[in-house]
């Protein structure tokens, strides 16, 4: 069955709410290279004004920093790996974002690149709020949560079912119960045979 409008928007702004959230971690705690010492948020917002492009290559580095590995987890279920995968490549982003911000804006020079290695408290963060996420889209919880369309044997109208589930089920609009069989991206309805009385 082809996912709605409703359900495509829906993932879509969950996904980009996720590397919003992702981004502004990665950014105000790996910007503040001397957590857990200090902790301000002025330097992470002032880096912003510095250079356009080194911001694109930051913001483009981090994303795909959190894609990739959720991308990953989708497929072979491991979060610890995908995580520690995710970390890296979030520290590798500090290096790059961070070359073009000293080689770009007018307010700093290569002599500060050294700062970047101090990025390893963003990665953590990063990799525990990856981890988090994945948890989250643990693909075993998001198959029992996915829905087949179907249609009612009697009314017609459609009908929402767990993609996995067999057995009976109603009608929402017209009450009348019927048989779902549920084999993953299918799921077939069908009526209920007739009950038979013994007359005497």
């Amino acid at each position: 069955m082809e996912e709605s409008p409703t359900e495509f928007i829906h993932e879509h702004y969950y996904n980009v709410v996720q590397i919003a959230i992702f981004i502004l971690i990665a950014n105000v705690i790996g910007t503040n290279i001397f957590i857990p010492q200090h902790f301000t948020l002025e330097f992470a917002w002032r880096i912003w004004t510095w250079s356009l492009f080194a911001n694109l290559v930051f913001i483009v580095t981090m994303s795909f920093s959190l894609i990739l590995p959720l991308k990953w987890h989708s497929e072979n279920g491991k979060i610890f790996s995908n995580g520690l995968i995710c970390g890296g490549m979030v520290y590798a982003g500090y290096m790059i974002s961070w070359f073009f911000v000293c080689n770009l804006s007018d307010e700093i020079d290569m002599e500060y690149y050294s700062f970047v290695f101090h990025g390893y408290w963003g990665a953590i963060a990063c990799m525990i709020t990856s981890m988090i996420m994945m948890s989250a889209k643990d693909p075993e919880s998001i198959t029992s949560n996915q829905k087949n369309k179907i249609r009612c044997p009697s009314c017609n109208t459609t009908q929402r079912v767990p993609k996995n589930v067999s057995g009976v089920y109603k009608c929402t609009d017209c009450g009348s119960e019927f048989n779902v069989l549920g084999m993953g991206v299918l799921s077939v309805a069908t009526e209920l045979p007739p009950i038979v009385t013994s007359e005497n």
